[in-house]
């Protein structure tokens, strides 16, 4: 008996369908049915009624699979906490980075990060929309830059400050024209709207919904940046970003314009809520030591206190 063995029983337990179960665990049916066929005879008691052409779980089975989901689970949080130990052990600090970070005090973090753990490694890897979340809660990441909102209670986050957002259009569009936008001046625009599996409130921040009081129209759905500009500068689409990315990130057929009123962009570093390894709180520390004494870097930037009414805040 093996962990695979241990899927196929959970997956056909799922699915009370052997096609179906087949096709989710990428193998050939009659594979699939003589793997369960097999363990049936390993464990000595049918797991499986097959008769009046369904497929059910027997008193058996359903003791089975209860042991093999928690198996399953167990090995899981054991190979976590194996690389969890590991990372410790072999002082490596995996670092998220999305978007324009912390802006201009992204670089001045890890150097100064680089100069107090100097045996620390540091690895790099840069997110998309999707997985704002999942690689840091998961320890595939120790630590990342992270815009709320975001509600996960797995992540701490640990506020740096707040810059103004801005609008961004294309370059021939109405608003383009303006010094300055307001919010209800884009509400009944089409926006660049980050994919649905993106977290649900970050998601809708950046696209007003809560100035609109529901979702809006939408132009284009997007999982990058880069696709979110190339939506702004050819599909037509409209956006609200931090004002440091508008410095990061200068593309061709995109206007950006002061949003001149709403929340602004609330920049944090978060880590797991249950990570107290001494290299992670130090990032954490180096951080928010940095934002409070050289915040000037970045320009319009404010602790979170002095920011606009709207602006997503730190739990």
């Amino acid at each position: 008996m093996d962990g695979r063995q241990l899927e196929y029983v959970i997956v056909l337990a799922d699915t009370l369908h052997f096609g179906r179960a087949a096709e989710r665990m990428c193998i050939s049916q009659s594979a699939f049915s003589t793997q369960i066929a097999r363990l049936e005879r390993e464990v000595g008691a049918m797991l499986f009624d097959r008769s009046a052409n369904r497929v059910s779980l027997t008193p058996a089975g359903e003791a089975f699979l209860a042991r093999a989901r928690k198996i399953l689970d167990e090995v899981a949080d054991a190979s976590a906490e194996a690389r969890t130990l590991h990372a410790a052990s072999q002082g490596i600090l995996r670092v998220g980075l999305f978007c324009d970070s912390a802006g201009e005090l992204t670089q001045p973090i890890i150097s100064a990060f680089r100069r107090a753990y100097p045996e620390v490694e540091l690895s790099f890897r840069t997110l998309s929309m999707t997985d704002l979340v999942e690689p840091l809660a998961s320890n595939e990441i120790d630590v990342e830059f992270l815009r709320p909102p975001v509600d996960d209670p797995r992540l701490k986050l640990y506020d740096l400050f707040a810059d103004p957002r801005v609008a961004a259009v294309p370059t021939g569009h109405e608003l383009a024209s303006l010094t300055g936008v307001r919010t209800d001046q884009l509400l009944d625009h089409a926006f660049a709207v980050a994919v649905p599996n993106a977290p649900s409130r970050w998601r809708a921040y950046w696209a007003c919904d809560d100035a609109r009081g529901e979702p809006g129209q939408v132009a284009a759905l997007v999982n990058n940046i880069q696709d979110c500009l190339n939506a702004i500068a050819h599909q037509g689409a409209v956006d609200t970003f931090p004002l440091s990315l508008s410095r990061f990130q200068p593309s061709p057929g995109v206007a950006y314009r002061p949003l001149l009123d709403g929340g602004y962009s609330t920049n944090a570093v978060a880590a797991r809520r249950t990570d107290q390894r001494v290299h992670v709180q130090a990032f954490v520390h180096i951080a928010q030591q940095l934002a409070a004494s050289c915040l000037d870097l970045v320009p319009d930037a404010v602790p979170l206190s002095e920011a606009a009414s709207g602006t997503p805040g730190i739990d």
